[in-house]
């Protein structure tokens, strides 16, 4: 029911500080997705992995394996970044 109301006030241009519910959803998910896309923890993967491999603790292929994984990742969060889909849109204004 909240969401309801929400929407109502908002398409009213009436926002109350505190209680506007999607605006907080939008703040929790970029937050999400600035944890979840970030390319310093890719990078810090990778680097553990080199170092996994160099120690002999992983075999070849798994270091091959992983590599390949993580530096799609890398791209992936790398485009997230420059798309800076972060940026809040407002679709009722």
């Amino acid at each position: 029911m909240l969401l309801i109301d929400d929407l109502i006030l908002r398409a009213l241009g009436i926002t109350i500080p505190g209680l506007d519910l999607i605006y907080t959803l939008e703040i929790i998910k970029n937050l999400a997705y600035k944890e979840l896309y970030n390319p310093e923890k890719v990078k810090s993967r990778i680097k553990e992995n080199q170092m996994l491999y160099e120690f002999g603790e992983i075999s070849r292929g798994e270091f091959e394996e992983t590599k390949s994984s993580l530096m799609e990742q890398l791209k992936f969060t790398e485009r997230f970044e420059e798309m800076n889909l972060s940026v809040r849109s407002d679709i009722f204004s």
